[in-house]
């Protein structure tokens, strides 16, 4: 049984009548369906990309170690944010090679675009 104090303090448990009455326990039913509209998504899929990396060489190397000299560039242009990321169903990758006569026209070429 209840103090007369916690029963003023709290009538909305016990009601105005002098008996003790407990509140209603059963859970009420809320008036929305259950699933509601569908939420739309405010954000479009990624864009694949297509990412061409030509190395114009005194010396070209074997194909193979040319396609992982590339590997720092690509996560290189990951972290700069040009492209959403380096994983093997976002970007299509090609490599080439260029035979040039002179050190000082050696350099890598990068081409990006989306699909």
């Amino acid at each position: 049984m209840a103090s007369n104090s916690f029963r003023i303090l709290n009538p909305q448990l016990y009601g105005s009548s002098s008996k003790s009455s407990l509140p209603n326990t059963k859970p009420k039913r809320h008036k929305a369906p259950a699933l509601g509209s569908a939420v739309q998504r405010k954000t479009s899929s990624v864009p694949s990309v297509r990412l061409c990396f030509t190395g114009y060489r005194v010396r070209p190397l074997d194909p193979d170690n040319f396609a992982g000299s590339i590997k720092d560039l690509l996560d290189g242009l990951r972290h700069a944010e040009l492209i959403y990321g380096d994983e093997w169903w976002r970007i299509s990758l090609e490599t080439k090679q260029v035979k040039v006569a002179h050190y000082e026209e050696e350099y890598t070429l990068i081409e990006i675009e989306t699909e």
